[in-house]
């Protein structure tokens, strides 16, 4: 497996209206996407621009606890598959969303890499 790039890092927050305030008010970034459609945010989730990598921000503190930085694959589930067979641990087996397929692996300290592949063939 070769990661092409970093497609976003992620932070998870208990309250998204507090989390959004401080992002955009206080550190000026500017909302990107939410759930595919621009400038807006929608069932826990919305990603800021951060100047070419996305920080995106996630209502679910019990996925990812202390964040997440997602790796552009080609393929999600073939890079599991290789990286199952190497003894890597696998933290969550492969979902599909609406635009991407995902998968979270774990190195050897624990820390959560989550594999990436938008359907739309785009990365970084």
């Amino acid at each position: 497996m070769k990661a092409k790039a970093v497609d976003f890092v992620s932070y998870s927050v208990t309250d998204m209206d507090q989390a959004e305030a401080f992002w955009r008010e206080l550190l000026g970034l500017d909302v990107e996407v939410a759930r595919g459609k621009p400038g807006t945010r929608a069932n826990g989730y919305m990603e800021l621009d951060a100047g070419g990598v996305a920080i995106g921000l996630v209502a679910m503190p019990q996925t990812h606890p202390n964040g997440i930085m997602a790796l552009a694959v080609d393929n999600v589930g073939e890079a599991v598959e290789e990286l199952r067979g190497k003894g890597v641990k696998i933290a969550m087996e492969t979902i599909e969303s609406p635009v991407c397929w995902m998968a979270v692996v774990a190195d050897p300290d624990g820390n959560r890499i989550l594999l990436h592949q938008r359907k739309d063939g785009t990365f970084g």
